[in-house]
């Protein structure tokens, strides 16, 4: 193995793993998190991010547990981007469309969290007296309706991105080996993009409804 070709693999793999810890993790909690604005209530949205909000060493966190994985898992998947070549032309299996699909939901979907970060976490503490985000507030931004469909694509992007993400990780860890078993971890990975995609799509709904 060449030097390059080592160090192209190390970069996938470490793309790979950021990818599920702790971006995918993260992730996970988002939509935990935001979905209790539908099926708990605001009281309950807001009791629960205030409380992550007071959680020690936060802006840490949010930096070089978030933040940083997050920049350098898209800079990896740019890179494997600008180097794979797409020929669905030549072979038109499912495995080439979802490596197509995967390629460009990554780039839908740090379009959408660069715009929702802006949005959510950033913006607003040049010019309000809030001391972190609350259900009153998020019901606002949506009442620009505009957003609304932009924030389903890029969920859609997103849910699709983490769920293929998650079945390429079991197949390059080695969790995945035999045709059968990744057949079968395709289906339930899929499963898990439909849930968390439902998940934001009920606390959109609930932001927009109030």
């Amino acid at each position: 193995m060449t030097a390059e070709s080592c160090r192209a693999f190390y970069f996938r793999r470490l793309h790979s793993l950021l990818g599920i810890v702790p971006i995918g993790a993260f992730f996970c909690e988002h939509v935990l998190t935001n979905s209790l604005a539908f099926f708990e209530g605001p009281e309950k949205f807001d009791k629960t991010a205030l409380f992550l909000q007071e959680l020690p060493f936060i802006r840490f966190l949010e930096i070089f547990l978030i933040g940083i994985p997050i920049l350098l898992h898209a800079v990896l998947g740019l890179m494997v981007w600008w180097n794979s070549r797409c020929n669905l032309h030549e072979y038109g299996y499912l495995r080439n469309w979802l490596h197509f699909l995967q390629r460009w939901t990554g780039i839908g979907a740090l379009v959408f969290i660069l715009v929702h970060v802006w949005g959510m976490r950033i913006s607003w503490t040049f010019h309000s007296g809030m001391e972190h985000v609350d259900f009153a507030y998020v019901s606002q931004v949506f009442n620009r309706s505009l957003l609304i469909p932009f924030y389903v694509a890029g969920v859609a992007c997103v849910s699709f991105h983490f769920a293929n993400g998650l079945w390429n990780f079991l197949i390059t860890w080695g969790i995945a080996v035999s045709e059968r078993s990744q057949r079968d971890l395709l289906a339930l990975c899929g499963i898990v993009g439909i849930v968390i995609f439902c998940g934001f799509m009920f606390s959109l709904a609930a932001f927009v409804a109030a």
